[in-house]
């Protein structure tokens, strides 16, 4: 008696593009757009391993082992929410689809992902289009006028030749599919569908996935990502008008006015893909980072708003710029670099002087001194002086020069560090570094002054 099951004939509407750049031995081969509901297509690729007609075999394609705590944090990222007890979620939607491969060298279920996952928040959760490759379907032009192009993609989905492979987007697929599943605990009908292209018959059935493993090695190894500094200046103008969600975007506009409007890095600041800015100086990813990092510091001091936050934020550059006895002339920089032994604007330095922040705030408390104003700059600059002078960061009141500083390790691996516990070591009493100072003993320092630091701020 025949398991096989009656026919399922799906019929969905496709856009048919031209692509001129396409080999002429590949022209014959179709391709197409469009949207896939998510719960399908896990149905459809890899299919269930018990049904007789699936073979689990093929998921190993070209497909790479899945990173779940990737997949479990695109799904947050659609949910907009935190993902609680993520292993047994994982574990429920998945296990029937990827169980029976844990005896696989190199593969084990359940996989091992956080209890709870966080989520990077979006205005509009979504992701590009995935690249999915299909054996047994055929496109059927669709006679729409003014509407070339225009096709229907039919299949069996019940047909032993049906065979869907993903030949990018695995992680966005299955993250989509596990965000759906928990949406669907509380509504029902819920679904989603995602953006595909999909190529037909590029490979046989029967054969090796030599074809949509070269677009693959096109797509992710080949085409580079953009810089993050590339971007994160669109960041403020794809918000608009709505106030930020969260200290990262406060972050973004505060980078950005200090790199088009304020202080003392205005057109320095640097965003390497498009050659903006000068040479050695901190790149504006970079500095967004460290700014988000001492955020939370400055809100809970009083330091709020976004023109006082990036005020204070100038004022700490600029004071740590006098205080190296490397700030250069606005002039200058129409040579677009700086004197090649100045690294007092480099990213590795500039991160730890932002860190230094919290440090910044309990001095100026101490001092009575309001947080922004030319009295608070002076101080800064006095304070910070004293802190380079006594790390040994300075020689005839000038901050070390490029080969010095690369001498004395902070360059490299686990330099930023080093380089870091020296200005902590010293921010408070009278310790000095020197030659002599072994690296614990610079570490216990600074870490004695953080505690002190957070403890007084605290207070």
């Amino acid at each position: 008696m025949s398991t096989r099951k009656a026919p399922s004939i799906q019929r969905l509407s496709v856009i048919v593009p031209e692509n001129p750049f396409a080999p002429s031995n590949l022209q014959d081969k179709q391709h197409c757009l469009c949207a896939l509901d998510v719960a399908k297509l896990m149905e459809w690729w890899p299919g269930t391993p018990h049904s007789p007609h699936r073979d689990p075999e093929k998921v190993k394609a070209i497909q790479r082992s899945l990173d779940w705590k990737r997949v479990a944090a695109i799904a947050a990222y659609l949910l907009q929410e935190e993902i609680l007890d993520a292993p047994d979620h994982v574990n429920k939607y998945f296990k029937d689809i990827y169980q029976p491969k844990k005896h696989e060298p190199g593969r084990e279920w359940p996989p091992k992902v956080g209890k709870v996952i966080g989520f990077q928040r979006s205005e509009f959760p979504t992701f590009s289009n995935v690249l999915l490759h299909v054996n047994g379907a055929k496109i059927e032009d669709i006679d729409i006028p003014k509407e070339p192009g225009a096709a229907n993609l039919i299949f069996d989905e019940n047909d032993d030749k049906l065979n869907f492979s993903v030949i990018d987007g695995q992680h966005r697929i299955n993250g989509a599919y596990l965000a759906i599943c928990i949406r669907r605990e509380k509504d029902i009908n819920a679904r989603w569908e995602i953006p595909a292209e999909v190529f037909l018959d590029l490979d046989p059935a029967d054969g090796p996935p030599r074809k949509q493993a070269q677009i693959f090695i096109d797509v992710n190894f080949y085409q580079k990502k953009v810089d993050r500094s590339l971007v994160a200046d669109l960041f403020p103008t794809a918000r608009g008008a709505r106030e930020v969600l969260d200290l990262k975007e406060r972050a973004q506009d505060i980078g950005r006015k200090l790199m088009l409007e304020t202080g003392p890095l205005v057109g320095m600041i640097q965003i390497p893909g498009i050659r903006y800015g000068v040479k050695d100086v901190i790149t504006l990813a970079t500095l967004n980072g460290a700014i988000e990092d001492v955020l939370d510091t400055m809100e809970k001091h009083d330091i709020r708003s976004l023109v006082m936050q990036t005020e204070f934020l100038s004022q700490c550059l600029t004071a740590w710029l006098q205080a190296s006895g490397r700030f250069e002339s606005k002039s200058h920089f129409k040579k677009i670099e700086l004197t090649p032994q100045n690294v007092a604007y480099q990213g590795r330095i500039l991160v730890s002087v932002i860190a230094l922040i919290p440090a910044m705030i309990w001095k100026l408390k101490e001092e009575k001194v309001s947080l922004v104003s030319d009295k608070a700059l002076a101080t800064l600059t006095d304070w910070l002086k004293d802190v380079a002078a006594r790390a040994n960061l300075l020689e005839d009141g000038v901050f070390i020069g490029k080969d010095k500083f690369k001498e004395r390790g902070y360059l490299g691996s686990g330099g930023i560090g080093r380089f870091r516990n020296s200005l902590w070591a010293v921010v408070a009493g009278k310790n000095n570094i020197s030659k002599t100072t072994k690296p614990n003993e610079v570490s216990a320092l600074a870490d004695q002054n953080r505690q002190m630091v957070f403890s007084k701020l605290g207070k």
